[in-house]
């Protein structure tokens, strides 16, 4: 009896070793494809170019015939929810997030994209009838997902049959809301976004504008006095008022702006100030936004692009040049990437502007 315990528990172990390789083995062999594909900081069509050349690896079911179905196709959602603005060495896999999602199928392989992270995952598929059947997914190579799925004007709806892929998140996230198909219509996230210039200063302005990478604090001329984005924790020094939308995401000291909050402002009354800044600073998730100085565009660009090092993006956009007084600096994210934009602090300077 205890020599049958033993083989069972050495049955057991083995095969969870089997599983725990095979999984990291894949979900290495997506990331140095996308790297490969990419230059050193990936872009999300990079990533998703090199997720279009790869194919599942066959776990514990063979690779279906690739076979053309009748739910074949690109599909998107855009999730309203918080998006993952932090970063996190092992997030929860499938974890629904805001943001723009992708879903493919193509002939037995279905490709699952996250474009806020970069986060992907590729499986196989075989469809009979009004179900589909999902397997050989890194995440989860020992389970089988069960829908019933159907495609209507609106896009594709999966209904969860049965599904404990990720603890039960790949249901959630793929169950969760209609996909839009498209084939039918051009909704957000089908076609690449064109970017452009990631750094634009308005022309003909009256104020100077300069850029500078990195955390400003730890410049050679720091700003006099930082005004914490989350005045709700940390009010701002006397004289300055910090003001943002109610659906900004508070987040320790700093503000999130994401969806209908997508707005934070700085207003001074001080004759003494001779430069303002806004400080931006976060992960690699931050998006576009612009800066205005009183009710006037003076910068709009990626922010993510400013900076980086050791995984933190952004940097210190400076307005200087004005007429002493009262004046509003303000931040907007601009959403048509549909990523968060983080704001760390307001600067204020009296005598030297800031410089690195």
């Amino acid at each position: 009896m205890e020599n049958g315990v033993k083989s069972k528990y050495r049955r057991e172990l083995f095969f969870a070793i089997v599983f725990g390789f095979f999984a990291v083995s894949a979900c290495s062999s997506l990331d140095e494809t996308a790297t490969s594909a990419a230059s050193p900081s990936p872009t999300s069509t990079s990533v998703w170019t090199a997720l279009l050349e790869a194919t599942p690896f066959a776990y514990l079911a063979p690779l279906p015939e690739p076979v053309q179905s009748a739910i074949d196709g690109l599909y998107v959602k855009l999730d309203q929810s918080r998006p993952q603005w932090w970063k996190c060495l092992r997030c929860a896999d499938y974890r629904p997030a805001g943001g723009l999602w992708r879903l493919q199928f193509d002939k037995g392989v279905m490709r699952v994209f996250y474009d806020v992270t970069g986060w992907r995952s590729i499986a196989s598929y075989s469809v009979d009838g009004d179900r589909i059947r999902i397997f050989n997914d890194p995440y989860c190579p020992e389970y089988v997902g069960e829908y019933r799925w159907s495609v209507s004007g609106e896009g594709l709806n999966l209904e969860v049959v049965n599904d404990p892929c990720a603890f039960d998140l790949r249901a959630k996230n793929l169950g969760r809301q209609s996909w839009n198909s498209c084939a039918v219509a051009k909704a957000p996230g089908c076609a690449d976004i064109e970017r452009g210039e990631t750094s634009i200063i308005s022309e003909n302005i009256s104020e100077d504008v300069a850029v500078y990478g990195g955390d400003s604090r730890f410049f050679a001329s720091p700003a006099d006095l930082y005004a914490h984005a989350n005045a709700g924790d940390m009010p701002p020094p006397e004289g300055i008022q910090i003001s943002y939308a109610d659906e900004a995401i508070p987040y320790g000291l700093h503000r999130v702006l994401w969806w209908n909050g997508t707005w934070i402002e700085a207003s001074v009354n001080d004759e003494s100030f001779t430069a303002m800044g806004v400080q931006i600073l976060g992960e690699q998730t931050i998006g576009w936004a612009r800066v205005l100085f009183d009710g006037e565009e003076v910068w709009r660009g990626d922010t993510a692009a400013i900076w980086e090092k050791l995984g933190r993006h952004g940097g210190y956009i400076q307005i200087s040049g004005f007429e002493p007084g009262a004046h509003v600096i303000r931040v907007e994210a601009l959403g048509f990437d549909y990523r968060p934009v983080t704001v760390a602090s307001f600067g204020f300077s009296r005598e030297n502007a800031v410089q690195p």
